[in-house]
């Protein structure tokens, strides 16, 4: 514990614990939660081409278990303002459910980021294959870049809360809770959601425009018999 968050621990922290000081400790407290999300992310990447690359398309195969696709059949007709509520409301779903996975004991968490990871990873490769892996990384890179470390720190989240509970158990923490973490940690939550927002709006507007710009002779090619 640095001495800013030792001098909020006493009292009256609001006014002895700036929002940009509580952030900064915010991300040092997370950061390798953070990364260890990410890690199990990217193995999950590996797995989903892996699966492809042995015959496996993750997509028709949930589709042929449900019954449906995971997307909406009209969610090509959606507007961009329509898209984007539909996107934010679907990621703020992950994003809550990778950090009330702590109470899982953090298989919740673990979990959403290995299946998001092979999915992302499956899904990918198979439109590189179709397409080209320059369209797959305009269509990911613009929104992902927002999208991604938001669910990354939801997940950080998870793990370091997890491990709170483990300090307390241990004897090792007096309290899980504290008003300087609580505070801390929920302005890092609102940070990752903000960046969820962007990523919304970007999927919506920005990715389409740019994929419609760079590859609409190229998809014309591919859907002419």
């Amino acid at each position: 514990m640095n001495e800013r968050s030792r001098r909020a621990e006493g009292g009256g922290f609001l006014s002895s614990y700036p929002p940009r000081a509580a952030l900064a400790d915010a991300w040092d407290e997370h950061r390798r939660y953070v990364g260890f999300a990410a890690g199990l992310f990217a193995l999950g990447v590996v797995v989903g081409v892996l699966l492809l690359a042995a015959g496996y398309n993750l997509l028709e195969i949930i589709a042929d278990l449900l019954g449906e696709s995971l997307f909406p059949e009209d969610v090509d007709e959606f507007g961009g303002l329509e898209l984007a509520r539909f996107l934010l409301v679907n990621n703020s779903q992950a994003f809550f459910l990778s950090i009330g996975g702590a109470l899982s004991l953090g298989l919740l968490t673990a979990w959403a980021m290995v299946f998001n990871g092979i999915i992302v990873g499956n899904v990918g490769a198979a439109v590189a294959t179709n397409v080209g892996l320059d369209y797959i990384l305009v269509g990911l890179l613009p929104h992902g870049i927002f999208e991604l470390p938001a669910l990354f720190i939801a997940a950080g989240v998870g793990f370091r809360l997890l491990y709170r509970f483990g300090q307390r158990i241990r004897g090792s923490r007096d309290a899980v809770f504290t008003k300087p973490y609580l505070y801390r940690t929920a302005l890092l939550v609102l940070a990752g959601w903000l960046l969820l927002v962007v990523a919304a709006f970007v999927e919506a507007f920005v990715t389409p425009a740019l994929l419609e710009a760079l590859f609409a002779e190229r998809l014309e090619g591919l859907s002419t018999p």
